[in-house]
Protein backbone atom coordinates (compact mmCIF):
# COMPACT_ATOMS: atom_id res chain seq x y z
CA UNK A 1 0.00 0.00 0.00
CA UNK A 2 1.21 3.14 -0.72
CA UNK A 3 1.24 5.25 2.28
CA UNK A 4 1.34 8.66 1.01
CA UNK A 5 -1.65 8.44 -1.08
CA UNK A 6 -3.93 7.57 1.82
CA UNK A 7 -2.23 8.76 4.61
CA UNK A 8 -1.33 12.35 4.62
CA UNK A 9 -1.59 13.98 8.30
CA UNK A 10 -0.29 13.60 11.67
CA UNK A 11 -3.52 12.66 13.06
CA UNK A 12 -3.81 9.54 9.90
CA UNK A 13 -0.66 8.26 10.95
CA UNK A 14 -1.57 8.23 14.59
CA UNK A 15 -5.33 6.38 13.57
CA UNK A 16 -3.05 4.34 11.84
CA UNK A 17 -0.77 3.04 13.95
CA UNK A 18 -3.08 1.83 16.36
CA UNK A 19 -4.94 0.14 14.09
CA UNK A 20 -1.70 -1.69 13.59
CA UNK A 21 -0.71 -2.29 16.79
CA UNK A 22 -4.29 -3.61 17.77
CA UNK A 23 -4.37 -6.06 14.46
CA UNK A 24 -0.66 -7.34 15.53
CA UNK A 25 -1.95 -7.89 19.05
CA UNK A 26 0.39 -5.29 20.63
CA UNK A 27 -1.05 -4.96 24.21
CA UNK A 28 1.75 -5.22 26.61
CA UNK A 29 1.50 -1.90 28.84
CA UNK A 30 4.36 -2.94 31.19
CA UNK A 31 7.12 -1.44 28.69
CA UNK A 32 6.38 2.29 28.38
CA UNK A 33 3.29 1.48 26.45
CA UNK A 34 -0.12 3.52 27.99
CA UNK A 35 -3.83 3.48 25.91
CA UNK A 36 -2.57 2.06 22.41
CA UNK A 37 -3.76 5.53 21.04
CA UNK A 38 -1.37 7.50 23.65
CA UNK A 39 1.15 5.12 22.56
CA UNK A 40 0.35 5.63 19.00
CA UNK A 41 0.61 9.32 19.61
CA UNK A 42 3.84 9.39 21.41
CA UNK A 43 5.83 7.11 18.85
CA UNK A 44 4.42 9.28 15.95
CA UNK A 45 5.63 12.53 17.94
CA UNK A 46 9.07 11.06 18.10
CA UNK A 47 9.50 9.87 14.88
CA UNK A 48 8.47 13.69 14.10
CA UNK A 49 11.40 15.03 16.40
CA UNK A 50 8.00 16.93 18.49
CA UNK A 51 7.56 17.43 22.02
CA UNK A 52 5.06 14.02 23.38
CA UNK A 53 3.19 16.89 25.51
CA UNK A 54 2.83 18.97 22.37
CA UNK A 55 -0.97 20.24 22.92
CA UNK A 56 -1.30 22.80 19.74
CA UNK A 57 -4.57 21.05 17.47
CA UNK A 58 -2.95 22.13 14.43
CA UNK A 59 -0.45 19.89 14.27
CA UNK A 60 -2.83 17.07 14.12
CA UNK A 61 -4.04 18.18 11.06
CA UNK A 62 -0.59 18.81 9.41
CA UNK A 63 0.63 17.66 5.93
CA UNK A 64 3.20 15.39 6.06
CA UNK A 65 6.43 15.07 3.27
CA UNK A 66 7.16 11.61 2.42
CA UNK A 67 9.97 10.97 4.50
CA UNK A 68 8.30 12.34 7.43
CA UNK A 69 5.61 8.95 6.68
CA UNK A 70 8.68 6.80 6.31
CA UNK A 71 10.30 8.10 9.43
CA UNK A 72 6.62 7.06 11.36
CA UNK A 73 6.29 3.58 9.25
CA UNK A 74 9.41 2.67 10.89
CA UNK A 75 8.92 3.64 14.21
CA UNK A 76 5.89 1.65 14.65
CA UNK A 77 7.64 -1.32 12.94
CA UNK A 78 10.01 -1.55 15.71
CA UNK A 79 7.05 -1.35 18.11
CA UNK A 80 4.86 -4.22 15.99
CA UNK A 81 7.43 -6.37 14.06
CA UNK A 82 10.20 -6.53 16.03
CA UNK A 83 8.93 -6.26 19.67
CA UNK A 84 11.17 -3.70 21.16
CA UNK A 85 9.95 -2.14 24.34
CA UNK A 86 8.87 1.71 23.53
CA UNK A 87 11.61 2.98 25.57
CA UNK A 88 14.49 1.67 23.72
CA UNK A 89 12.84 2.81 20.49
CA UNK A 90 12.93 6.34 21.90
CA UNK A 91 15.66 5.94 25.14
CA UNK A 92 13.23 7.75 27.27
CA UNK A 93 10.90 6.75 29.72
CA UNK A 94 9.34 8.46 32.65
CA UNK A 95 8.57 6.40 35.82
CA UNK A 96 7.94 6.82 39.47
CA UNK A 97 5.83 8.28 42.07
CA UNK A 98 7.00 12.20 41.88
CA UNK A 99 4.15 14.48 39.48
CA UNK A 100 5.22 14.78 37.05
CA UNK A 101 7.12 11.18 36.88
CA UNK A 102 10.33 11.34 36.58
CA UNK A 103 12.22 11.23 33.16
CA UNK A 104 15.23 8.63 32.40
CA UNK A 105 16.95 7.51 29.94
CA UNK A 106 17.09 4.07 28.86
CA UNK A 107 18.28 2.04 26.02
CA UNK A 108 19.24 -2.08 25.78
CA UNK A 109 22.20 -2.54 28.00
CA UNK A 110 19.40 -1.63 31.16
CA UNK A 111 15.98 -3.76 32.34
CA UNK A 112 13.16 -0.92 31.94
CA UNK A 113 12.16 -0.08 35.30
CA UNK A 114 8.79 -0.71 36.13
CA UNK A 115 8.52 -2.06 39.47
CA UNK A 116 5.53 -1.06 41.59
CA UNK A 117 8.20 -1.27 44.39
CA UNK A 118 8.58 2.80 44.09
CA UNK A 119 5.21 3.29 44.87
CA UNK A 120 6.01 1.83 48.55
CA UNK A 121 8.73 3.94 49.63
CA UNK A 122 6.98 5.74 52.43
CA UNK A 123 6.03 2.35 53.75
CA UNK A 124 9.82 1.52 53.99
CA UNK A 125 11.19 5.00 55.34
CA UNK A 126 8.30 5.37 58.19
CA UNK A 127 10.62 2.02 59.62
CA UNK A 128 13.90 3.57 59.38
CA UNK A 129 15.99 5.33 62.06
CA UNK A 130 18.05 7.28 60.11
CA UNK A 131 21.98 7.01 61.59
CA UNK A 132 24.49 8.59 58.31
CA UNK A 133 21.64 8.78 55.62
CA UNK A 134 22.99 6.46 53.23
CA UNK A 135 20.89 4.67 50.65
CA UNK A 136 21.54 1.67 48.59
CA UNK A 137 20.14 0.77 45.48
CA UNK A 138 21.02 -3.26 44.70
CA UNK A 139 20.75 -4.42 40.79
CA UNK A 140 20.10 -0.63 39.92
CA UNK A 141 20.44 -1.39 36.54
CA UNK A 142 19.47 2.19 34.62
CA UNK A 143 19.24 4.24 38.72
CA UNK A 144 16.03 4.87 38.24
CA UNK A 145 14.99 3.56 41.86
CA UNK A 146 18.01 4.78 43.41
CA UNK A 147 18.02 8.16 41.70
CA UNK A 148 14.04 8.61 43.00
CA UNK A 149 15.04 8.20 46.15
CA UNK A 150 17.88 10.83 46.08
CA UNK A 151 15.63 13.13 44.75
CA UNK A 152 12.78 12.38 47.49
CA UNK A 153 15.58 12.56 49.76
CA UNK A 154 17.60 15.63 49.23
CA UNK A 155 20.23 14.89 52.28
CA UNK A 156 20.56 11.12 51.47
CA UNK A 157 23.72 10.12 49.83
CA UNK A 158 23.13 6.86 47.35
CA UNK A 159 24.95 4.22 46.09
CA UNK A 160 24.03 2.77 42.65
CA UNK A 161 25.37 -0.51 42.45
CA UNK A 162 25.43 -3.18 39.44
CA UNK A 163 27.60 -5.84 38.04
CA UNK A 164 27.53 -4.91 34.41
CA UNK A 165 29.36 -1.63 33.20
CA UNK A 166 27.43 -1.03 30.31
CA UNK A 167 24.06 -0.79 32.94
CA UNK A 168 26.32 1.67 35.09
CA UNK A 169 27.43 3.92 31.97
CA UNK A 170 23.21 4.20 31.26
CA UNK A 171 23.17 4.83 35.35
CA UNK A 172 25.57 7.22 35.46
CA UNK A 173 23.67 9.15 32.30
CA UNK A 174 20.79 9.47 34.57
CA UNK A 175 22.58 10.79 37.73
CA UNK A 176 23.74 13.30 35.21
CA UNK A 177 20.62 14.60 34.15
CA UNK A 178 19.30 14.83 37.14
CA UNK A 179 22.65 16.88 38.18
CA UNK A 180 22.54 14.75 41.33
CA UNK A 181 26.80 13.88 40.97
CA UNK A 182 27.40 15.11 44.36
CA UNK A 183 24.71 12.94 45.86
CA UNK A 184 24.77 9.67 43.86
CA UNK A 185 27.54 7.39 43.26
CA UNK A 186 27.99 4.22 41.11
CA UNK A 187 29.47 1.39 41.83
CA UNK A 188 30.27 -1.92 39.97
CA UNK A 189 29.91 -5.06 42.31
CA UNK A 190 28.58 -8.61 42.28
CA UNK A 191 26.37 -7.64 44.93
CA UNK A 192 27.72 -6.58 48.07
CA UNK A 193 31.19 -7.81 47.10
CA UNK A 194 33.00 -4.48 46.73
CA UNK A 195 30.58 -2.96 49.12
CA UNK A 196 32.60 -1.08 52.14
CA UNK A 197 29.61 1.15 53.59
CA UNK A 198 26.33 0.39 55.83
CA UNK A 199 23.75 1.87 55.04
CA UNK A 200 20.11 3.09 56.59
CA UNK A 201 17.88 1.70 53.60
CA UNK A 202 19.08 -1.12 50.57
CA UNK A 203 16.50 -1.86 48.09
CA UNK A 204 16.94 -3.61 45.73
CA UNK A 205 14.91 -5.60 42.32
CA UNK A 206 16.89 -8.04 41.73
CA UNK A 207 16.75 -10.63 38.50
CA UNK A 208 14.35 -13.17 39.83
CA UNK A 209 13.46 -15.85 37.16
CA UNK A 210 14.08 -19.49 36.23
CA UNK A 211 15.10 -20.82 33.21
CA UNK A 212 11.69 -21.83 32.72
CA UNK A 213 10.40 -18.53 33.45
CA UNK A 214 12.35 -16.51 31.34
CA UNK A 215 11.52 -19.01 27.98
CA UNK A 216 8.15 -18.48 28.58
CA UNK A 217 8.68 -14.32 28.47
CA UNK A 218 6.65 -11.85 26.08
CA UNK A 219 8.56 -10.99 22.96
CA UNK A 220 9.41 -7.61 24.80
CA UNK A 221 11.10 -9.26 27.68
CA UNK A 222 13.57 -11.01 25.10
CA UNK A 223 15.26 -8.13 24.26
CA UNK A 224 16.25 -6.74 28.00
CA UNK A 225 19.57 -8.29 29.06
CA UNK A 226 19.51 -11.34 30.26
CA UNK A 227 21.59 -10.74 33.06
CA UNK A 228 18.75 -8.47 34.80
CA UNK A 229 15.82 -11.16 34.50
CA UNK A 230 17.42 -14.75 35.11
CA UNK A 231 18.53 -15.95 38.78
CA UNK A 232 20.37 -19.21 38.39
CA UNK A 233 18.20 -22.47 38.46
CA UNK A 234 14.75 -21.76 40.38
CA UNK A 235 15.13 -17.80 40.70
CA UNK A 236 16.15 -17.79 44.25
CA UNK A 237 20.32 -16.97 43.37
CA UNK A 238 20.45 -13.40 43.86
CA UNK A 239 17.23 -12.90 46.49
CA UNK A 240 19.12 -15.58 48.92
CA UNK A 241 22.77 -14.07 48.71
CA UNK A 242 20.32 -10.21 49.83
CA UNK A 243 18.09 -11.42 52.71
CA UNK A 244 21.44 -13.45 53.99
CA UNK A 245 24.33 -10.85 53.71
CA UNK A 246 21.94 -7.65 53.23
CA UNK A 247 21.69 -7.22 57.21
CA UNK A 248 25.54 -6.84 57.73
CA UNK A 249 25.66 -4.28 55.49
CA UNK A 250 22.45 -2.07 57.71
CA UNK A 251 22.92 0.46 60.33
CA UNK A 252 21.39 -0.76 63.08
CA UNK A 253 17.44 -0.68 62.93
CA UNK A 254 18.03 -0.12 59.07
CA UNK A 255 15.81 -1.17 56.52
CA UNK A 256 16.25 -3.75 53.63
CA UNK A 257 13.24 -3.43 51.03
CA UNK A 258 12.94 -5.76 47.78
CA UNK A 259 10.44 -6.72 45.18
CA UNK A 260 10.42 -10.56 44.39
CA UNK A 261 8.74 -12.73 41.53
CA UNK A 262 5.57 -13.04 42.51
CA UNK A 263 5.57 -17.05 42.85
CA UNK A 264 8.30 -16.43 45.34
CA UNK A 265 7.02 -15.25 48.63
CA UNK A 266 5.93 -18.12 49.64
CA UNK A 267 8.97 -19.96 49.03
CA UNK A 268 11.20 -17.05 50.76
CA UNK A 269 8.81 -17.62 53.48
CA UNK A 270 9.79 -21.52 53.81
CA UNK A 271 13.23 -21.02 53.46
CA UNK A 272 13.62 -18.23 56.01
CA UNK A 273 10.96 -18.74 58.74
CA UNK A 274 12.92 -17.28 61.63
CA UNK A 275 12.93 -13.83 60.02
CA UNK A 276 10.33 -10.90 60.62
CA UNK A 277 9.70 -9.93 56.99
CA UNK A 278 7.17 -7.49 56.45
CA UNK A 279 5.24 -8.23 53.32
CA UNK A 280 3.25 -5.56 51.48
CA UNK A 281 -1.18 -6.12 51.25
CA UNK A 282 -1.30 -4.66 47.62
CA UNK A 283 2.17 -5.55 46.59
CA UNK A 284 2.64 -9.36 47.34
CA UNK A 285 5.80 -9.77 46.16
CA UNK A 286 7.61 -6.80 47.89
CA UNK A 287 8.72 -7.28 51.88
CA UNK A 288 10.84 -5.15 53.96
CA UNK A 289 13.34 -6.70 56.42
CA UNK A 290 14.36 -4.48 59.68
CA UNK A 291 18.26 -4.73 61.08
CA UNK A 292 17.24 -4.82 64.55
Amino acid sequence: MDLKSTLTTVSDMIRWGVSRMREAKVDYFDFGDQELFVTARYLTFFALNLPYDYQNPVYLTAKLEEQEILAIRDTFNKRIKERLPTPYITNEYWYGPLSPQTKFYINKDVFVPRSPIVNNFKYFIEDIQWKNNRILDLCTGSGAVGIILALLNPDAQVDLVDICPKALKVAQINVNNHNLEKRVKCIQSNLFENIKNKYDFIISVPPQLSPEEYNNLVAESLHEPTLSLRSGKDGLKHIQHIIEEGPSYLNPNGVLGAEIGPRLPQVVKTLYPHLKLKWFKNEGAIFSLKNN
